[in-house]
């Protein structure tokens, strides 16, 4: 697989997700690929990671999800990171866990009885 950024985890991450199916909220469609242009420079990351999301089942940020993460807790959670947490407990009953990176992200998600995982950080 091509990668679209390499960082510190991904060869961890890597082996993780190798045969997983994948899931994501409809936000990482905008997210994902503006992040990894924004960190590249380069104008073709944006189709690479555009690429890659097609392996995801995208969980749909409508209504419900909306309400559900402008309450989301704790109040310090980022918008979009709210977002994704209102997604992964939208399916909690089908993942096997959540891989976040980002510690307020990762506490909020554990905190709302998610299984939290950071391939290739130390636990």
């Amino acid at each position: 697989m091509k990668l679209v950024v390499s960082e510190g985890e991904t060869r961890a991450l890597v082996e993780y997700l190798a045969d997983a199916e994948l899931a994501v909220s409809e936000v990482a469609l905008v997210e994902v690929p503006r992040a990894a242009h924004l960190k590249t420079g380069a104008s073709e990351t944006i189709q690479h990671a555009e690429a890659l999301l097609r392996r995801f089942f995208l969980v749909a940020v409508d209504d419900d999800t909306c309400a559900e993460a402008a309450r989301a807790r704790p109040a310090e959670l980022r918008s979009l990171d709210a977002v994704h947490l209102a997604s992964a407990l939208r399916i909690r009953d089908q993942i096997e866990a959540a891989v976040v990176y980002d510690r307020r992200l990762g506490l909020a998600a554990r905190q709302a009885g998610l299984r939290v995982t950071a391939p290739g950080l130390p636990a």
